[in-house]
């Protein structure tokens, strides 16, 4: 794949540097988790990297397909060090995202939420018509703080539709609310699965630590630098037209 010529594919060395290896508690480990684990001698687990490298390039390469496709890929990361980078990384790729809380429902009761979000761009629009001016300052008070709080909520999910074709998860352990989710509506997962999570709710799990910032953000910048050079495939009909 043309985009893995960067630090993964030249030597482990750059996961290692970047604390990919650093697993969770022993204590706490999942056992489903066995297989991608490299050592259980210490209090931590330390997770094969080799497994890591293998199947985030897996992962890329599904992801790949979805968007030259066209299709959408929903980027989820609520914990500490995933939110910010989650966020970059799907504004970055022009897809939606949750870093906030993941509301429930997102996917099990779409409908719900996809009125919700009609709302807020409802408001939204009200608000940059000038339309708030036939309003009293209390009740335009109350319009902000619902926009505020949708916002926050349902900001990243404005242009979210449809459900997506694929779920991004920076984190198994944080986000599992999300996947199971998604689970029951048959979206493909991918994304971060430490040692205290289950990885077999995932269809592409890459085992790394999920709770360092240097880690995310190197599994989520591959990913990001991998995705965006992709080219979106013309539909056949479009294709025949250009030959004529």
């Amino acid at each position: 794949m043309e985009t893995k010529d960067n630090a993964l594919k030249s030597d482990l060395e750059s996961l290692a540097l970047r604390g990919l290896h650093l697993g969770a508690l022993r204590s706490h480990g999942h056992p489903k988790m066995k297989p991608y684990v490299w050592s259980n001698k210490n209090v931590f687990q330390i997770i094969d990297l080799e497994k890591s490298k293998e199947n985030l390039e897996r992962a890329v390469d599904f992801l790949a397909s979805i968007k030259k496709k066209s299709g959408v890929i929903l980027f989820v990361g609520t914990g500490f060090a995933a939110k910010d980078v989650t966020k970059k990384t799907a504004e970055d790729l022009n897809m939606p995202y949750v870093t906030e809380r993941w509301l429930g429902g997102i996917f099990t009761n779409f409908p719900t939420i996809s009125r919700r979000i009609d709302y807020l761009k409802n408001i939204e629009s009200q608000k940059a018509a000038g339309e708030f001016a036939k309003y009293t300052k209390y009740e335009v008070s109350k319009l902000e703080e619902k926009i505020k709080k949708l916002r926050k909520d349902l900001g990243g999910l404005v242009n979210l539709n449809r459900l997506p074709d694929a779920i991004w998860v920076s984190s198994a352990h944080y986000d599992k609310i999300a996947v199971n989710e998604a689970v029951k509506k048959n979206v493909p997962v991918v994304g971060i699965v430490n040692t205290n999570a289950d990885p077999t709710l995932f269809n592409y799990p890459i085992p790394a630590a999920d709770n360092s910032l240097n880690a995310v953000s190197f599994i989520l910048n591959f990913v990001r630098d991998a995705l965006i050079g992709v080219k979106i495939s013309e539909p056949a009909e479009v294709k025949e037209e250009i030959k004529k």
